[in-house]
């Protein structure tokens, strides 16, 4: 039977002929030293031939013809008894295949849950045929009712781009197990082509808060930039849901980025004094055309779709409401108007919590209440979020913050060899966004042993919601820190030796708007970044330093103190930049200090978190579970490179 010798840099082919001679078949440039190798095993016959050639194939051919011979020596003196058994051993080999495609499965799962955790209620689909089935329910047909995404391993040889085709779902929750695809989710080039506009959103509020640092600016910061996450969230929600590779589907998301770039427009002059020149009206007009999509979007779907009619219908609800409330805003004066905006943000952010809510209370009173009855069929269904897409579309959009304040550090020189304070503040500005960056991916984001969004509906609310707030405060400082760049309250600071552009944004002195834009959007950036690290569940070994609510508990005394900082009016512009960064600098070497590891040294080679136990028992109780016998060790021989190899196989001896 031939078999792979392994540990090779390539894989020689080994098989026995009838006559007991073992044959090799390997590669020409290998030829000679496996000729070498075997020139001296007296006690085993082994040919070496190169794979391919004419001998190669003639033992086979003879190794063949000998079990062919065998088989039918044994139906002739078995007769019906061997058929039966090879029919057998045919099933065996089926059901095997089948155990084995499962196992790779399993195993395709195996790094989501190393990266967010085990999930016990999650079970996984993968359809070979066309017409993929779930698990239905009430014996309803799934063909007709429900469209599932299907993962086949087959190579796929062509594909027709669909005009339109039914809603897809890709995962979805069904009598308390989430059922999903086994393979990775990736973030489609849509979404990234998506945030680009988001560049644009964040550049025009940041540009225009430093320009005038006020309350009123703030309050119409918070107020649009809110407005446009929930457009990024349903956009993010349906391209989680739902497949979008026809062309239908990506014609209203090209729809929905235009009502976004109309949306951004007109943003500025939302809260204008001047009615001539107030664009609120227009603002709200494409948001809500946005949003209306949606709903279309949602309606055809529960009519397609009829086995999660109840969450579209529901999601169609939690638009509605609020945009009556945007449309009765356009029409009510300042300020009673900011009562209604404010109303309708809340319907917008926390609609998804009831819908959520209602679906959990059917869950846990399917059989204790009526209604709970009642929601327990009219959320049979319930479409479900792709951990690793939400998390790695979060990172993405967090990743483009973290660039917008490397972008508002940069300025241009005027001439000559100049190395003066602009470029000191911007340094320093620069090593602190790196300090937050390695915080957020490679502090909090590292060593999580079940993700906030698997660990409970209440840590993946948290977590869903910090996001914001965080980066809002970010967006925050970077604007200030961009203009703290070019103030010229610090020695060599000649405001001639930057271009026009930038020499007509420098000012003598710091605006107290500045300061706490620059040291409140720090403190409230940091201290979300706390929560959202305090939502995951991390690893902790034995000989953790310092335990997590130690480490987060110094960063929010850090935030306190940034909180209060610009209540010290006598520091300049590179005094200010230099303590934050020194405070978030302390809080970077707090965590890398106390997520090591007492018995892990932090130069020399890595060898890792580990945890030693000790006990105490009688020489009897060792000798009784046989701790002191030895058992018998393997020898290893270890074959010498060759010019030619990079690994060498080995040969284990018992």
């Amino acid at each position: 039977m031939a078999s792979v010798l392994t540990g090779r840099r390539r894989r020689p082919q080994e098989f026995t002929l009838p006559s007991g001679k073992k044959v090799i078949a390997t590669l020409p440039e290998d030829l000679e030293d496996l000729r070498r190798k075997y020139s001296n095993h007296d006690e085993m016959q082994v040919e070496i031939v190169v794979h391919g050639s004419p001998e190669h194939s003639g033992y086979l051919r003879e190794t063949r013809e000998h079990h062919e011979r065998r088989r039918t020596k044994l139906r002739e003196q078995h007769g019906s008894a061997f058929d039966e058994w090879e029919d057998v051993q045919n099933q065996l080999n089926s059901v095997n295949t089948e155990l084995e495609r499962l196992s790779t499965n399993s195993a395709g799962l195996n790094a989501n849950f190393n990266k967010f955790g085990y999930g016990a209620e999650l079970r996984t689909y993968n359809n070979d045929d066309d017409d993929a089935e779930a698990p239905a329910s009430s014996g309803a047909s799934m063909s007709d009712t429900l469209s599932v995404a299907s993962s086949r391993s087959g190579v796929r040889l062509g594909e027709t781009t669909k005009l339109f085709k039914r809603p897809v779902v890709k995962q979805w929750f069904h009598q308390g197990l989430l059922w999903r695809a086994s393979e990775q989710a990736e973030i489609q080039a849509i979404e990234l082509f998506f945030d680009l506009l988001y560049v644009g959103i964040i550049h025009i509020n940041g540009e225009h808060m430093w320009a005038e640092p006020t309350a009123l600016e703030l309050l119409r910061f918070a107020i649009t930039f809110i407005m446009s996450w929930k457009i990024w969230t349903d956009v993010t929600l349906v391209l989680s849901w739902f497949e979008t590779d026809d062309v239908l589907t990506r014609l209203e998301l090209l729809f929905e980025f235009a009502c976004l770039l109309g949306f951004t427009t007109n943003m500025t002059y939302s809260f204008y004094e001047d009615e001539k020149h107030n664009t609120y009206m227009m603002m709200v007009a494409f948001y809500l055309a946005a949003r209306l999509r949606a709903v279309a979007h949602f309606i055809a779907t529960a009519y397609l779709l009829p086995m999660v009619r109840g969450v579209m219908i529901c999601e169609s609800i939690n638009v509605l409401i609020p945009s009556a409330i945007w449309i009765a805003s356009i029409h009510v004066e300042m300020p009673s108007r900011l009562a209604l905006i404010w109303i309708a943000i809340s319907f917008d952010m926390w609609g998804q919590s009831l819908i959520v809510g209602l679906f959990r209370y059917g869950r846990a009173n399917a059989d204790k209440t009526r209604f709970g009855k009642f929601l327990t069929g009219f959320f049979e269904f319930y479409p479900a979020v792709n951990i690793e897409h939400r998390v790695e579309r979060t990172n993405a959009f967090v990743s483009l913050v973290f660039g917008y304040s490397v972008v508002g550090v940069m300025f241009q020189s005027y001439g000559g060899y100049t190395v003066n304070a602009f470029l000191g503040k911007a340094v320093l500005g620069l090593v602190q966004a790196f300090i937050f960056n390695w915080i957020y991916f490679d502090i909090d984001g590292h060593n999580i042993d079940v993700h906030a969004i698997r660990h409970s509906v209440l840590a993946a609310s948290i977590w869903g919601y910090a996001h914001l707030p965080f980066v809002m405060g970010y967006i925050l400082a970077s604007a200030g820190l961009s203009k703290l760049v070019l103030t010229t309250d610090t020695p060599n600071t000649n405001p001639e030796q930057l271009s026009e552009h930038y020499f007509e944004r420098a000012e003598p002195e710091i605006a107290n708007g500045i300061r706490f834009f620059y040291c409140h959007g720090l403190a409230i950036a940091l201290l979300f970044m706390g929560v959202i690290s305090w939502c995951h569940e991390h690893r902790a070994p034995a000989t953790l330093r310092w335990s997590k609510t130690s480490r987060l508990s110094n960063r929010f005394a850090v935030c306190l103190v940034l909180f209060f900082l610009p209540m010290a009016k006598n520091l300049n512009s590179l005094h200010l930049i230099s303590i934050t960064l020194s405070l978030t600098l302390w809080v970077l070497l707090i965590e890398l200090f106390g997520k090591s590891c007492t018995n892990d040294p932090f130069i020399g080679e890595k060898k890792g978190c580990t945890v030693r136990y000790s006990c105490k028992c009688t020489k009897r109780e060792l000798k009784k579970v046989g701790l002191e016998e030895v058992p018998e060790r393997r020898s290893a021989e270890v074959q010498e490179f060759s010019v030619k190899e990079k690994t060498a196989g080995i040969d284990v001896q018992d």
